[in-house]
């Protein structure tokens, strides 16, 4: 049930989707829904932080599954993203992003999952350029944080890119050159 409500706000925003909807992709009442996640906004919120600390969680799990060299593994992280965002059909991109752009500037609590959840992803991603840094891929002296939340910004641009319909081959070049702009070591 959760998953249809999360799929069904994924799709149509916030504010395009009645508890109506909710009613008929849930498989509830009215009052079954108020009574087990309280109002519209209620459910909302918990779908989204559900999705994402599922995200921070993936985020992590792939960057330590991997046993290549750290810059190897942020470049196939990165770019298994680039392929999902661009393999889509529909193209509906990352709950985080719609939410983030939908709803961020308008309601706090929204901003607050999100910018947690940057955090998070920017942790793991700075986590792996440590081990590069370490491993002497990447300039001892960079700021790995600074970094982490670059990597992040490439995430949410091809994110939106995709969603314009910008070729997989494209969006797997800009990852390509943002690796290589990191700055190696010695």
């Amino acid at each position: 049930m959760l998953r249809a409500a999360r799929d069904h706000f994924w799709e149509a925003g916030y504010e395009g989707t009645s508890t109506y909807d909710l009613m008929h992709v849930m498989g509830l009442g009215k009052g079954s829904i108020y009574k087990a996640f309280g109002n519209k906004h209620d459910l909302y919120m918990r779908v989204f932080s559900g999705y994402c600390e599922d995200l921070v969680s993936q985020t992590e799990q792939a960057l330590a599954a991997s046993t290549t060299s750290p810059v190897r593994r942020l470049e196939e992280y990165l770019i298994s993203l680039a392929h999902l965002f661009g393999s889509e059909t529909p193209r509906r991109g990352c709950f985080l992003t719609s939410a983030t752009t939908d709803l961020a500037a308008k309601d706090e609590a929204v901003a607050v999952q999100a910018r947690r959840t940057f955090d998070g992803i920017a942790a793991a991603l700075a986590s792996t350029v440590r081990d590069a840094q370490a491993a002497e891929e990447i300039d001892p002296e960079a700021d790995a944080t600074e970094l982490g939340y670059l990597l992040v910004s490439v995430i949410r641009g091809i994110d939106c890119m995709a969603r314009a319909g910008v070729a997989e081959s494209v969006l797997t070049s800009a990852v390509r050159t943002a690796i290589r702009m990191l700055p190696a070591a010695g």
